[in-house]
């Protein structure tokens, strides 16, 4: 299978970032209810129907919240056994810690019943509500959903760049890439550089078994759909990629993650999102469009 553009949000368990004192998120989950009740309104106003869904507040896994914090300890025993969380999925598909519970969105039902004609009208509508409801809600001028995740996902970059100004941070970085033997030393660039690789070898893997269409215009990651066993020895290897990684950064990861975080989770405040944890993966992902 592979994953598009626009829905890059949920690619892949990461294990990066931070956590010291963020917002709670309750603000962000507020703002995202609020967007929700506008468009279910809006959907209304038209005669369709629409039933609210916003994302499901986050459950913490066992040592997340240590491991987002740059916890050197907890990193190294959830890599140990999972590695970035990019092979795992596929030899541990019963384990929550990376194949958590995906809820079903509750229009499916009702969107999978309308005929060709009647889903393309719903779809325009949906988007321009959701539009409205970003205006309405945020003050934000979005042209549809994911103009609104660009958007979000620039305004994170852009706000992230200021830990490349960190000296401190830029300090670390140098002695991370140096042990890692690589040439970008930018304390950004380096968060899950090594994961990103893992991923672009997993897209390679899985792209060779793709037999469909690629979409026109977007550049496609693809997720590997090996059983357990072929893809265990891509796991070891991830794994030993994973421990060297986190030894040269033992140092960066416990001063860079909460830094990252505290500024992401801001971000998505601003944009009415909850799950600012999980936009971690998002970046990693995004990295390679």
């Amino acid at each position: 299978m592979f994953i598009a553009k626009a829905v890059a949000a949920t690619l892949l368990a990461g294990s990066f970032g931070g956590l010291t004192s963020p917002p709670s998120g309750d603000a962000a989950y507020e703002k995202q209810t609020q967007l929700e009740a506008e468009r279910v309104a809006c959907m209304t106003e038209r005669g369709l129907d629409y039933v609210a869904s916003p994302e499901p507040r986050h459950t913490w896994q066992p040592g997340e919240q240590k491991r987002l914090a740059g916890d050197v300890e907890a990193l190294r025993a959830f890599r140990a056994k999972y590695g970035f969380g990019v092979w795992s999925p596929n030899v541990y598909p019963k384990d929550e810690a990376v194949n958590p519970v995906q809820r079903e969105n509750p229009n499916n039902k009702m969107l999978m019943s309308l005929s060709a004609g009647e889903l393309k009208k719903w779809r325009a509508a949906d988007e321009s509500c959701f539009s409205q409801a970003v205006k309405e809600v945020l003050g934000k001028t979005v042209t549809s959903q994911e103009d609104y995740h660009d958007q979000l996902d620039a305004a994170v970059r852009k706000s992230l760049s200021v830990l490349d100004q960190d000296k401190q941070l830029v300090g670390l970085g140098k002695q991370f890439a140096s042990c890692l033997g690589v040439s970008t030393a930018e304390p950004t660039a380096l968060d899950g550089l090594s994961h990103t690789k893992i991923v672009r070898q997993a897209s390679d893997v899985a792209r060779k078994a793709w037999k469909g269409e690629l979409p026109k215009g977007k550049t496609v990651v693809f997720r590997p759909n090996l059983k357990p066993a072929e893809a265990k020895p891509y796991l070891d290897k991830e794994i030993e990629v994973a421990l060297k990684d986190l030894k040269c950064g033992e140092d960066f990861y416990p001063a860079y993650s909460p830094k990252a975080m505290e500024i992401t989770s801001r971000v998505y405040e601003e944009f009415g999102r909850e799950g600012a944890a999980q936009a971690i993966s998002s970046r990693i992902y995004r990295k390679l469009v």
